[in-house]
């Protein structure tokens, strides 16, 4: 018997006993024959309430055999890099790095582009994820446009340059077939991404047929993955984790608070309004100035309008975790959520900015950001809803389930135990 195999059997006895004295009895998996397995996989943009609102009988179903906390807390900002790769590391911005979908570095005076080449430069991503851990211990792990997955140094045994238009089907086809290959070939970790659903809402906005339209899609290929599973007779001994980065809120065109009308923002470096087409639509704005203009401005906005609200470094909500070194912002605006930051210069007019009717980045803490978790697996107790968690503790989830040991991460052990309802006891 492996290590793994051992640790794994330790886990499923520890939960054996606890579920004997429980009040209400807790269905335990028996303990695997072989080394367990995980598959996660990435909903981008899918509301911790969508699948109570729309049909998704495959998500439905793995919640019912496994738990689905009440929401899970994306960190801060509420952004798809941001989060997929907290949740890959279990740490928050200030200590991976990834503080926005395109960072800007104060001390290198560069901002993170994807057409540069980032996604796999090694200077923009921090921290270990759990691919790396995982087989820095021995194991494999494969996986398919995860944020932070080709990153030079540390990438995974398979990985993939991010292809947008690559069919979701073909993905999960590929994914299956990995599990095809000769024992000492496949995977013990894989994982997935599909960006479906954020790219609907974000021209629908939520509650909208076309979200359900969308949740009906995902559902889908989540059920081809287990039924996938199933015909490999693999399910006994895989977790299966169904995530996404964070929620969203409907806005429109007239939710807009122009900055410029409000404070005089010269001398304030702002990219997120420099972009090829100018000044857009935004969640939130970091600003970098000198120390007179930073103050001009936040006393101009502080209280200036009732849906924004901004913040000096000291001014920081505890949870917001934003503390870079050389990436934080002097200056942090951010709209309440549904309500957009811009410049009086924006063509509210041009389709893009007319046509987004959903958009994230809003309070991480916000019910609008919630994001979705579905575990099931050895590893979690059936039927379980816990309160709400960060995701900086799916890591440990994930770590636990494999039975390697964790590298340090901003997680508490105390709630990768609660969310596995004791199955992963705190150490």
């Amino acid at each position: 018997m492996s290590v793994r195999t051992l640790k794994t059997a330790l886990i499923l006895g520890l939960s054996s006993m606890l579920a004997a004295c429980a009040s209400v009895e807790t269905p335990v998996a028996e303990a695997p024959g072989e080394d367990p397995i995980v598959l996660m996989i990435g909903l981008d943009g899918l509301r911790y309430d969508a699948i109570d609102r729309f049909e998704a009988p495959n998500l439905r179903a793995l919640a019912a055999r496994g738990t689905r906390p009440q929401s899970m807390y994306p960190v801060m900002p509420s952004k798809t890099f941001v989060n997929f790769y907290s949740i890959a590391t279990g740490l928050y911005p200030e200590n991976h790095g990834m503080l926005a979908n395109a960072p800007y570095d104060r001390e290198a005076d560069t901002m993170f582009s994807n057409r540069n080449g980032d996604a796999q430069n090694p200077f923009w991503w921090a921290g270990e994820p759990i691919w790396q851990t995982a087989e820095n211990q021995g194991l494999r792990a494969h996986v398919m446009f995860w944020l932070g997955s080709e990153v030079e140094g540390q990438r995974p045994t398979v990985w993939h340059p991010y292809e947008h238009e690559k069919p979701y089907e073909d993905r999960v086809e590929e994914v299956l077939a990995w599990f095809d290959a000769p024992a000492d070939g496949q995977p013990d970790f894989a994982a997935v991404y599909f960006d479906h659903v954020d790219s609907i809402i974000h021209r629908s906005g939520p509650f909208t047929e076309e979200e359900g339209q969308a949740v009906a899609r995902v559902d889908g290929l989540v059920g081809d993955l287990v039924a996938g599973l199933e015909a490999r007779g693999l399910m006994e001994r895989t977790t299966i984790i169904v995530l996404s980065d964070h929620g969203m809120a409907p806005t429109s065109t007239e939710r807009v608070v122009m900055l410029d009308a409000l404070a005089d923002l010269d001398g304030l470096y702002m990219p997120d309004f420099l972009g090829r087409f100018g000044a857009g639509l935004e969640p939130y704005v970091y600003a970098w100035g000198e120390d007179e203009v930073v103050e001009r401005a936040y006393h101009a906005l502080n209280g200036a309008h009732d849906n924004i609200s901004v913040y000096r470094p000291e001014d920081m909500p505890d949870h917001y975790h934003i503390d870079h070194p050389t990436r934080a912002p002097d200056l942090l605006i951010v709209g309440d959520p549904g309500w957009h930051l811009s410049l009086s210069s924006a063509n509210l007019e041009n389709p893009y900015l007319a046509g987004l009717r959903g958009n994230h980045g809003f309070d991480n803490y916000s019910e609008e950001m919630g994001a979705t978790f579905i575990g099931a697996g050895p590893i979690f107790p059936a039927g379980t809803r816990p309160d709400s968690f960060e995701n900086v503790n799916v890591y440990g989830l994930i770590a636990c389930a494999l039975g390697i040991e964790p590298a340090e991460t901003n997680g508490d052990p105390a709630e990768v135990e609660r969310i596995s309802g004791g199955r992963c006891p705190a150490e």
